[in-house]
């Protein structure tokens, strides 16, 4: 006599290709937004204003370092420095969040906001940490 159960396959069946397209187990479940569009539109809108103003100041100290340390002093430099970087990296983990729930974290989007956050977050931190206890 026979059993008839059927046992599990110990690596769960054949082996795949390299690059199987219907291989979905990667891609998180598609939910709903996390953001209402408003809200959404408003965290894009201050991250590219942030990312602007950043840019500017960037090209301003590297232009005419000097003067701006002279006329703002150099702890006020790095607070401004730390503001311009919170305005990015806090936008971004939200977006990065939201785009999280929408696709998978391997989407385009949040990669995107997952480097730019990682960025900002570093450069930003030690400039935060200066300008609190300088």
């Amino acid at each position: 006599m026979k059993n008839s159960k059927k046992w599990p396959k110990p690596f769960g069946g054949p082996p795949k290709k390299l690059l199987d397209e219907d291989d979905t187990s990667l891609d998180a479940p598609v939910r709903g937004p996390l953001f209402p569009r408003p809200v959404f539109v408003g965290l894009l809108a201050v991250f590219c204003v942030s990312l602007m103003l950043t840019a500017d100041w960037f090209g301003l100290l590297l232009l005419n370092r000097d003067g701006v340390s002279e006329r703002l002093g150099p702890l006020n430099t790095i607070r401004v420095m730390a503001v311009l970087m919170t305005g990015i990296a806090v936008p971004s983990a939200l977006l990065m969040l939201h785009y999280n729930r929408l696709y998978s974290y391997v989407s385009e989007h949040n990669v995107f906001f997952a480097i730019t956050f990682s960025i900002s977050f570093m450069l930003g931190l030690p400039c935060a940490l200066v300008g609190v206890f300088g």
